[in-house]
């Protein structure tokens, strides 16, 4: 016999798992991951974001990004992805990146000076969908575009030599 208490636990896990699906946006949503990189900060810049489709589509995005600072590699790794989403013009996409200023900024929740123009370059990408969601997660939730974002800092230095 299950005691109350557990009982209790169990459905509430439940709840969670519910609510947090319904904030992934389902299972016909599609997901994307971004990241940027600067080395050093400021200096040259990768972008790497990674687009998951609900029948296993699959797009990344490694690239060399031109020189600046890690907001302005967190903003191209975001835009980069949304202009591939606006392509494939998912119903539902939930974004996930680990830049708390680049999400608080396109959120509204923080704005920063001087990002103005890449904040606005974001939302009128976002525009153009149908619903899209913005998450902040850790870095080590994070990892694929983080090691895409890494792969187009190494490349841009083997173009330079």
């Amino acid at each position: 016999m299950v005691s109350e208490a557990a009982a209790r636990k169990a459905r509430l896990r439940r709840e969670r798992h519910a609510a947090r699906k319904r904030d992934e946006g389902g299972p016909h949503a599609w997901r994307g991951w971004f990241d940027g990189s600067a080395h050093p900060n400021p200096g040259r810049l990768g972008i790497g974001a990674l687009l998951l489709g609900p029948n296993g589509e699959r797009i990344e995005i490694s690239e060399p990004a031109g020189d600046g600072d890690s907001s302005d590699a967190e903003y191209a790794a975001l835009t980069a992805l949304l202009r591939a989403a606006v392509k494939v013009k998912p119903a539902q996409l939930l974004l996930c990146g680990d830049s708390q200023v680049v999400i608080n900024d396109v959120l509204g929740t923080a704005i920063v000076k001087g990002l103005a123009m890449e904040r606005a370059r974001v939302l009128a990408l976002m525009e153009q969908l149908p619903q899209v969601s913005l998450r902040w997660v850790p870095r080590h939730r994070n990892g694929e575009a983080d090691r895409l974002s890494q792969m187009a800092i190494t490349a841009g230095l083997r173009r330079s030599d």
